[in-house]
């Protein structure tokens, strides 16, 4: 009797621990789900649009965080993924973490999140998804050990990304005049019916990434400006009229697709409202997370990470 007891007790707890096991593990495959990661560029896309950032801005807001969740994530074996640092300008290297139970694929969505809420205006809208993002984590059972240790890495590693985007004249820019305009019929001005600012004129002195500098490629210059009939000018500008005044059905809903105006205003008579939409580097971004979800190529190969 005694004997059956003990070896039912014994065989007991060897299940438990066997089961133990499985679960200690089980969620680092959950923490490979790109699923995870697309939900932060998701919620980063949905405040962009959200606090109406110009693209020029938007561009900016998605490069330091994802920057950020890359030279974390390529840490993660079996990447090995080279870094960045010293194919962009000014990046040093993130420091090393001090403790062996860092999950990198972890650490690197908090590092994305850290550094996006740092960007944005809306920041109460980051701290309800990350409120989400930390039950998310609960719920796939990551030890908290392990879940602290990645938290604790992926700050550390987001600081130094901002403190390196401190440096690049985004803030100094802010205090730049405006856009004078000037009255040559060539130049650029504000059109009814919102008379809109100039976007961004001192942008060409916010530190690039790659290139020299934004004169490295010169755009080809444009057309003489020119109203005479006949004109290259004249004759452009009237082949655009010609166009967008017969445009077909599938033609606007093209054109409506590929309108990433962040702050599209609509007038009827004294009537007047907004409406807020994509900007270009997220439509793109969109359009990355289609094609690997249907390709299910991510960064591990098949069927596997996407950071």
């Amino acid at each position: 009797m005694y004997l059956k007891r003990f070896l039912f007790i014994t065989l007991s707890i060897l299940l438990v621990s066997c089961n133990d096991g499985v679960e200690d593990t089980a969620y680092l495959q959950r923490l490979e789900d790109p699923e995870l990661f697309q939900a932060s560029i998701q919620n980063l896309t949905d405040i962009v649009v959200y606090d109406i950032f110009s693209p020029p801005v938007a561009s900016r807001v998605y490069l330091y965080p994802t920057i950020a969740a890359y030279e974390v994530a390529r840490k993660a074996a079996p990447l090995n993924y080279n870094s960045l640092v010293g194919q962009v300008k000014g990046l040093s290297p993130l420091p090393k973490a001090k403790t062996e139970e860092v999950n990198y694929l972890l650490a690197s969505i908090y590092a994305f999140n850290h550094v996006g809420k740092a960007l944005i205006f809306s920041q109460k809208k980051m701290e309800v998804f990350q409120a989400d993002f930390a039950a998310k984590i609960k719920e796939i059972k990551v030890p908290p050990s392990i879940d602290k240790a990645s938290k604790a890495y992926g700050i550390i590693a987001a600081n130094s990304i901002l403190e390196w985007a401190s440096k690049d004249l985004y803030s100094q820019t802010r205090t730049y005049p405006k856009y004078f305009m000037k009255q040559e019929d060539r130049f650029w001005k504000p059109t009814p019916p919102d008379y809109m600012d100039g976007i961004e004129p001192h942008w060409e002195k916010i530190r690039t990434m790659v290139l020299d500098s934004s004169n490295q490629f010169q755009p080809k210059a444009p057309l003489k400006f020119d109203l005479t009939k006949g004109s290259p000018f004249q004759k452009q500008l009237w082949d655009v009229y010609q166009v967008i005044n017969n445009l077909d059905e599938e033609q606007i809903e093209v054109a409506k697709f590929w309108d990433c105006n962040p702050y599209v205003s609509n007038h009827k008579g004294h009537a007047m409202f907004a409406i807020k939409k994509i900007t270009p580097g997220g439509h793109w971004i969109g359009i990355t997370a289609v094609a690997t979800r249907q390709a299910k190529k991510f960064l591990y190969g098949n069927n596997k990470c996407l950071y």
